[in-house]
């Protein structure tokens, strides 16, 4: 049988691969794209989607940023983060609201990331990119396999 240690130690070894691994796919990605500070990959969430909104509007050559056919200024969506964890106070509804902005904002990063670096249409990879916001092991394994 095992004890609570055991088990402590197991849960915090298989979170330490995952931060890892998360982490250097995305600064792989970042610097691929040619991000000058791809290191803001291991400092996440904040650091990373910080790099991630960044290297999003850097692709456009813009300061806004469409998201679902609105405008949105260049600096609100790097904090969009921020927003999140704000709006996440609120019981239930801001949970909900929560994953919402993530899907919507961290699917954007990633559906300019996968359109650029697989050379597509960004309609082409839009599904790919908000699953990506949702189950994010997929990015990991497509920044770290290429596929």
């Amino acid at each position: 049988m095992l004890n609570v240690e055991t088990i402590i130690g197991i849960i915090l070894i298989v979170t330490l691969i995952c931060y890892v691994l998360y982490s250097f796919s995305h600064m792989e990605a970042l610097k691929a794209l040619g991000y000058n500070k791809p290191w803001l990959a291991w400092f996440a969430p904040l650091g990373l989607y910080w790099a991630l909104a960044a290297v999003s509007l850097d692709l456009d050559g813009e300061y806004n940023m469409e998201v679902l056919s609105f405008e949105v200024p260049g600096i609100v969506f790097k904090l969009w983060y921020l927003i999140a964890v704000a709006v996440s106070i609120i019981p239930l509804a801001g949970t909900i609201l929560s994953i919402i902005l993530t899907v919507i904002c961290a699917g954007t990063c990633y559906i300019k990331i996968y359109a650029k670096l697989d050379e597509k249409d960004e309609s082409e990879v839009r599904t790919l990119g908000y699953l990506s916001a949702l189950f994010p092991i997929i990015a990991v394994f497509k920044f770290l396999t290429g596929k």
